[in-house]
């Protein structure tokens, strides 16, 4: 038994090319799917602010003596958000510091202008209401 290996430089550069073909793809696998874990997130953390925004445009266009009740999820993939009113632009913000959704993300566009948001609790009712010249959103 006096065999003895041979070692090949053909399979050595056959095994490191799968090695690195792995490693792009897997790299590549995982970088889709942070995307598309991102792209989920902002899109909720939108239609949160599109909710909003028609609630209170609905109060606004129906007069002073108005009022509608809404849900909002109480957080989105997991992290917990903050809905602001950004009277300048007219326009209801999503932040969400644990995915680096912020203003340029999602935003929603309000009619009125005399918005007062309290400090939400998305887990409960959202009311939305006149409150002298202003709406007021509080939570129920």
């Amino acid at each position: 038994m006096d065999r003895r290996g041979f070692f090949s430089i053909d399979a050595l550069f056959a095994v490191t090319l799968l090695l690195m073909v792995t490693g792009v793809l897997i790299n590549l696998y995982q970088g889709r799917n942070q995307v598309v874990a991102w792209s989920s997130a902002a899109y909720e953390s939108k239609m949160a602010c599109e909710k909003l925004a028609a609630a209170i445009n609905t109060v606004y266009a129906t007069g002073q003596d108005s009022e509608l009740y809404i849900d909002l999820p109480a957080t989105i993939d997991n992290q917990t958000y903050t809905l602001s009113f950004d009277s300048t632009h007219r326009q209801i913000i999503a932040i969400m510091p644990g995915l680096d959704i912020a203003e340029g993300t999602s935003k929603a566009a309000v009619t009125c202008k005399n918005v007062l948001i309290e400090n939400l609790d998305f887990s409960r009712k959202i009311w939305v209401h006149w409150s002298g010249n202003n709406i007021e959103v509080m939570n129920a």
